[in-house]
């Protein structure tokens, strides 16, 4: 099964959207229905816990989203780091160290600025959300 390292500008485009047929909202649906295995890092989980509540997402909407996570994740220990991004974004290193650490297929990301302009590192690719979509929807 694919691991996937998904940034939290995804998730959170994902639930501020209100847009079921967005790119995010279908992403957060195939990790739900098990299509692809989510890797989560407690430094990722925090950023979109502490976002969602930042953009004022329905705190039953968060903690179910926790829950499922904790359910249904593949959990990494967060110990890997990285400073490939220090000169262009330092917080967004949790995100290539996560990718490492779990051997992770791809890295989804709006990011155009530091992670979308690397397309790949150690093995991960890092892909937009419509991207990603194409390939889990027909195949690498």
């Amino acid at each position: 099964m694919l691991r996937v390292v998904i940034d939290t500008n995804v998730f959170v485009a994902g639930f501020w959207g209100q847009n079921e047929s967005s790119y995010p909202a279908q992403i957060i649906t195939a990790w739900r229905s098990g299509v692809f295995l989510l890797v989560m890092s407690p430094q990722i989980l925090r950023e979109i816990v502490a976002k969602l509540l930042e953009k004022g997402v329905d705190e039953m909407e968060i903690e179910e989203f926790v829950v499922r996570v904790g359910e249904i994740a593949l959990h990494i220990p967060g110990v890997i780091e990285t400073n490939k991004l220090d000169k262009i974004d330092p917080d967004d290193n949790k995100f290539l160290a996560a990718a490492y650490e779990s051997k992770a297929d791809y890295l989804v990301s709006y990011d155009k600025k530091s992670l979308l302009p690397l397309k790949h590192f150690h093995g991960t690719q890092i892909l937009s959300p419509h991207l990603f979509l194409r390939v889990i929807l027909t195949g690498p």
